[in-house]
């Protein structure tokens, strides 16, 4: 299926078709062409998107830090996290893009260090597939086809030979170890000092070290996580305000409440309402 609005093509995979033999699975990807006078995109929905650029440039916003995407670079934002990006003033940017999901993938992003540093620059042997994956999923193909997956595997392979070694590539393994321990149990009332705890640092080691990996202190990060994981959540399932915001770490509703609105612009309940319609 195919949507079009002014500078925007989306296409949409018809379906997995069951369980998949195959790695990954591409959702939806589209071409956009974007201006300085759009603004900022910086919706959360909690997938892994590769943007690939073919003319002008762009920005990519992670924490407080601005990265520029020029031509034939890739930009790989895991959109479950604060970020923002947008084309720059100087003229209109052109991009393909992809949605991907599968095995490892949030292993290889946090290992690349694209959390930290999301472009990587002369990636021109890159478009053709992009150009590949976006033709298949045009023909109404499932997202999770042979040519597809050879596609994906080919990039995510690049990616990795050209980052692995990179200056980029993360290396603060206790600040990697505790944000998946902190993905991994929402619920719990995390304080500072079980955070340092499972790091072994001392509180403003901490907060030093994870400042300079994520942009932000790792009380702000677990919000945005938490709220991340929340707006997916409203969207995707009909449980209850109350039982989202308890499953993301908020026995009050009114706090959560308070800092969905914080993250997103508007309540819960208005936020579910909006995406529905």
């Amino acid at each position: 299926m195919t949507t079009a609005a002014e500078d925007t093509k989306i296409y949409f995979a018809t379906g997995q078709g069951g369980e998949s033999v195959w790695p990954y699975h591409v959702p939806v990807g589209g071409r956009t062409l974007a201006h300085h006078d759009t603004g900022m995109v910086r919706r959360n929905y909690n997938e892994h998107v590769l943007i690939y650029t073919l003319s002008g440039t762009g920005h990519v916003d992670i924490g407080e830090t601005r990265h520029a995407a020029g031509a034939e670079s890739l930009a790989w934002i895991d959109t479950a996290r604060a970020y923002a990006h947008g084309a720059a003033a100087q003229a209109p940017w052109r991009y393909v893009w992809l949605s991907i999901r599968g095995h490892g993938v949030d292993a290889l992003f946090e290992r690349l260090g694209f959390a930290q540093n999301p472009v990587a620059s002369d990636l021109s042997h890159l478009a053709g597939s992009f150009e590949q994956i976006l033709r298949e999923l045009s023909a109404e193909a499932e997202g999770e086809s042979a040519t597809i997956n050879a596609a994906v595997s080919q990039i995510l392979a690049q990616l990795f030979e050209r980052r692995s070694n990179a200056a980029g590539v993360a290396k603060d393994a206790p600040m990697a170890a505790l944000r998946a321990h902190l993905r991994r149990d929402l619920q719990r009332a995390w304080r500072i000092p079980d955070m340092a705890q499972i790091t072994g640092l001392s509180h403003s080691q901490l907060f030093r070290r994870f400042r300079d990996e994520a942009g932000v202190s790792p009380i702000v990060w677990l919000r945005r996580e938490r709220m991340a994981v929340a707006a997916y959540l409203l969207r995707s399932t009909d449980e209850r305000v109350a039982q989202i915001a308890a499953r993301c770490g908020y026995p009050d509703p009114f706090h959560f409440s308070r800092d969905f609105k914080l993250e997103q612009g508007c309540a819960p309940r208005n936020y579910r309402a909006q995406f529905r319609a």
